[in-house]
């Protein structure tokens, strides 16, 4: 049985809360990922921002202004790094979400994606 920890990325881009929203565009764009985890100073999981809330945040004059706690979603699923991989294909294909971060004490350890999951599956077959 395959493992979280076992094809988890461990150098996951993070956010801090006070992040500014244009910091955190440009790692979405330069790293070409949807989502990133949005930590507190202890480095603990608080939320995750995303393209949408970005374009969601662009809709108000203050836009420049904000950082990461004005837009993220507070309401985040994460995952284990001991949580088997067909549990985490099942939450893939269940929600719309392209990326989960891995947890370990609440804090940040890694990412693990849809790609990450079909690479798995598919390198027993090449």
């Amino acid at each position: 049985m395959a493992y979280v920890r076992d094809i988890m990325k461990q150098k996951s881009i993070v956010a801090k809360t006070n992040d500014n929203i244009q910091r955190i565009s440009k790692e979405l764009t330069e790293k070409k990922v949807s989502n990133m985890p949005v930590v507190n100073a202890k480095g603990e999981l608080v939320g995750v921002v995303s393209e949408q809330d970005i374009i969601r945040a662009m809709q108000s004059e203050s836009f420049m202004k904000m950082s990461a706690k004005d837009i993220m979603t507070t309401n985040v699923l994460s995952v284990k790094e001991n949580d088997c991989l067909e549990y985490v294909s099942k939450i893939f294909m269940e929600q719309p979400y392209r990326q989960l971060p891995v947890t370990r004490n609440k804090k940040v350890i890694g990412v693990i994606t849809r790609e990450d999951i079909i690479n798995s599956f598919l390198s027993h077959y090449y």
